[in-house]
């Protein structure tokens, strides 16, 4: 129930010895948060680890508020992301430049002790019990970028290193957000992840999917292709909003999604990722490095 709408943000918790939550969703749906926590069972003093993939606002808005629930647990993510996690000023000043009006709708972002914080090195490891957790740094979507592989039974917890796609709206919106994003990075990052051979993908934008070598293939010819739409696009003199349009409508035809009008929701994960290739591209074309 992100911002009202059903299966838009996803968390997931893992429970063994020691259970872990992957990603906390907005601070605006703390509440949903906690009562999905208590469904299963369990109390959120239960939890051991609270783990953000990265620190955008729905991944990790609520982990601030959560720890003050969940009292025993260690928050655990990328050490590039800590100090937004410390201070979110910055971190929620840049949230209201892109979004605007429409970031109160995010929640309050609590700021969280030091103390409660572990940064993890690259292929670090810890075990819950039966499960065995394994950090993989991703860095194309974002700086302060991490998956999440379950070794023992295959699964990758993406975050945003893959596209977005929703139940209501199957539709696959490349993960290209500002203010970081960094194509050839996220090449590389997808090239990473298929060696691991998951079994499911575990995404936060929406729900499991079956993986195999061709889906991360189809991941890299999609952001392959929606670069080369942007650049074409801004070449034509197109600005963020004719642009969105245009994607919008490209994308509706290019996955074969039969819907009278785009929902918002998507549509407002569409404008996200023609901002963030159209900085890569402004970027990379100042350093003379687009490929």
């Amino acid at each position: 129930m992100a911002l009202g709408v059903r299966k838009f943000v996803a968390a997931y918790l893992l429970v063994d010895k020691k259970v872990a939550l992957i990603d906390t969703g907005y601070a605006s749906s703390l509440d949903v948060l906690l009562s999905s926590i208590r469904s299963v069972g369990l109390e959120p003093s239960m939890l051991d680890y609270v783990i953000v993939t990265h620190v955008h606002l729905d991944h990790a808005g609520a982990a601030g508020s959560l720890i003050k629930n969940a009292e025993n647990a260690k928050v655990i993510a990328h050490p590039r992301g800590i100090k937004h996690l410390i201070d979110p000023t910055r971190l929620v000043s840049s949230v209201e430049e892109i979004y605007g009006q429409t970031a109160i709708h995010f929640g309050r972002v609590e700021p969280i002790p030091p103390e409660r914080i572990s940064g993890v090195e690259d292929c670090a490891h810890i075990s819950l019990g039966r499960l065995r957790l394994r950090f993989v740094y991703t860095q194309g979507h974002a700086p302060h970028h991490l998956c999440v592989y379950e070794e023992t039974n295959s699964l990758l917890f993406t975050g945003d290193s893959v596209s977005g796609t929703y139940p209501e709206f199957p539709v696959f919106v490349p993960p290209s957000v500002p203010p970081s994003f960094d194509h050839l990075v996220l090449i590389e990052d997808l090239r990473r992840l298929m060696k691991l051979e998951p079994k499911l993908l575990m995404t936060p934008h929406f729900g499991i999917r079956q993986a195999s070598k061709s889906l991360f293939e189809d991941e890299i010819s999609l952001l392959n292709w929606w670069k080369d739409f942007i650049s074409s696009e801004r070449e034509k003199g197109g600005n963020v909003e004719s642009i969105t349009d245009a994607a919008c409508e490209v994308l509706v035809k290019k996955f074969g999604v039969k819907v009278k009008e785009v929902p918002d929701y998507a549509k407002i994960s569409i404008k996200l990722a023609v901002m963030g290739m159209l900085g890569y591209l402004e970027r990379s074309a100042t350093q003379g490095q687009v490929s």
